[in-house]
């Protein structure tokens, strides 16, 4: 006994429990584009709707509006006018049928993908795909980036064009299949997924396939980075992984993002002692970047790895073995789990630096408190000293004549032992400030730059640093011109 790709026992009209598959004669071909716009979750909530509300889901439907909050919801969806698209490379012929569709993940990242229906093979469809990867497509003399742009409101600002998507994107080529003859065979497959049609060898290709895709005679997955085929598969299969590509391509996004923000605060980090010539200004620069690292990696875990497990929320083999393969096959969980390990060790870089801070700080509150001691004691030496000149005019000795004034030169050498004891307070304080300074500036020649990076390596595993004033190409080499066909010596007679 078999099973026809209309879900009915090949021998008998007796339908099966589970919903038909696809018999669609055309080919239908999703675009996902990531863009740069972002809303505020709170703000759209009430707007966007569960994808259970507008796509047919079937006996997954009550999973994804249970878990909505953590899954892409739909903002906006529009049909075009086929007889007003216009492509680069593309010329069998207009859609069938074109939709525009907008995604809101719970980032608030916005997500725009467009389905085509054409009536074309998989091999015929490869120049359309190149189309529409590099968004190659006009509606109305309108480029396809803006007609997103002002659907969802993005408007130019000034001089400055509207932002287009951004490079993450993925594509579905999505086919009926009627019996296991008509199944696509491993050479149309990669001629797909490449957009290229040209041979291949099989055993340097990144196309994966997942098992719970694969399993029916007339069914097939097939995925790679750019471009997955999905064949033979129900229609409510079909837009979940509708869904999960629109998941990866933000998780994606957002993950490139999180990279040159950590790559910003990197470098801040290495330039952190440029004109910052306090502790106070170094702690508030090193406190900006842990308060920023926090925040990263707390997007790093529920936009991107928690982005990759959909098991969890909507229990279906199919649909779990697309969206983890889809992950794996995009490189999402090892670049997530590098990207981790950079913020993780610029965080301990950071805070080892705050602890060197700290230590500054309470070095130059012992120096306070040390001035101040001397400061205090400076005072008291000065006061014990007047009165013990005159405690010493007003005793009663012979050595005090009361007929004499008190600035006579008879008390010269009274006055010569007052002056030296306050010439010493002063030499003592004076000392100790210019000690103080030169802590203070050897404490900030202590800060660790870039280049004192390369001087750490050159002072402890004898990496040589290299002068570009010696480099060989500033050496002239015997019977050749230098740059720019002017002789060396005609230069400096020049001069």
């Amino acid at each position: 006994m078999t099973v026809s790709a209309a879900g009915t026992h090949s021998d008998g009209p007796v339908p099966l429990p589970f919903d038909p598959y696809v018999s669609r004669e055309k080919t239908r071909l999703t675009t996902v584009y990531s863009t740069p716009w972002t809303y505020d979750p709170a703000q759209v909530d009430g707007a966007a709707e569960r994808p259970g509300d507008v796509l047919n889901l079937g006996r997954l439907a009550k999973h994804y509006s249970r878990s909505s909050q953590q899954l892409p919801q739909i903002l906006k969806r529009e049909a075009f006018d086929c007889s007003r698209l216009a492509f680069q490379r593309w010329s069998a012929g207009e859609p069938a049928a074109a939709q525009l569709w907008h995604f809101l993940l719970p980032s608030g990242q916005v997500v725009v993908a467009l389905t085509l229906d054409v009536s074309a093979t998989l091999i015929e469809t490869i120049p359309l795909l190149e189309d529409l990867y590099y968004a190659s497509m006009e509606c109305a003399g309108l480029p396809l980036e803006q007609i997103a742009a002002e659907r969802i409101g993005c408007a130019p600002n000034g001089d400055r064009p509207v932002p287009g998507f951004l490079p993450e994107r993925h594509q579905l080529v999505f086919s009926s299949v009627d019996t296991p003859e008509r199944v696509p065979d491993e050479d149309t497959v990669q001629r797909v997924i490449y957009r290229t049609d040209l041979p291949y060898r099989a055993q340097h290709s990144s196309i994966c396939y997942p098992m719970e895709l694969n399993r029916r005679p007339t069914t097939v997955g097939a995925l790679g980075p750019y471009v997955s085929l999905v064949c033979g598969h129900q229609d409510y299969i079909e837009n979940c992984v509708l869904l999960s590509a629109v998941q990866a391509v933000g998780s994606a996004a957002r993950l490139r993002e999180i990279r040159e923000v950590a790559y910003a605060y990197v470098h801040r980090f290495r330039h952190r002692s440029a004109g910052q010539g306090s502790a106070h200004e170094r702690r508030t620069a090193l406190e900006d970047i842990t308060d920023g690292l926090s925040q990263l990696e707390l997007e790093l875990s529920y936009s991107v790895e928690v982005g990759s497990d959909i098991g969890t929320l909507v229990p279906a083999l199919r649909v779990e073995s697309f969206h983890q393969e889809l992950f794996g096959a995009m490189g999402l969980t090892e670049r997530a789990a590098t990207i981790g390990q950079m913020l993780q060790r610029l965080g301990n870089a950071t805070a080892a630096e705050l602890t060197s801070v700290e230590s500054m700080e309470r070095r130059a509150a012992d120096r306070r408190r040390v001035r101040t001691v001397v400061s205090v004691t400076f005072v008291t030496t000065i006061t014990g000293t007047l009165s013990l000149l005159f405690g010493f005019f007003g005793i009663n000795a012979r050595q005090v004549d009361q007929q004499r004034s008190m600035f006579d030169g008879h008390y010269t050498p009274i006055y010569a032992l007052i002056t030296a004891i306050l010439l010493c307070a002063v030499a003592i304080f004076g000392a100790m400030r210019l000690q103080e300074r030169w802590e203070e500036r050897r404490d900030r020649g202590r800060t660790r730059t870039w280049e004192g990076t390369h001087r750490l390596l050159a002072r402890e595993v004898g990496t040589v640093i290299l002068d570009p004033a010696d480099a060989p190409g500033a050496r002239r080499i015997p019977g050749s011109r230098p740059p720019g066909g002017t002789d060396r010596r005609t230069r400096s007679a020049a001069r």
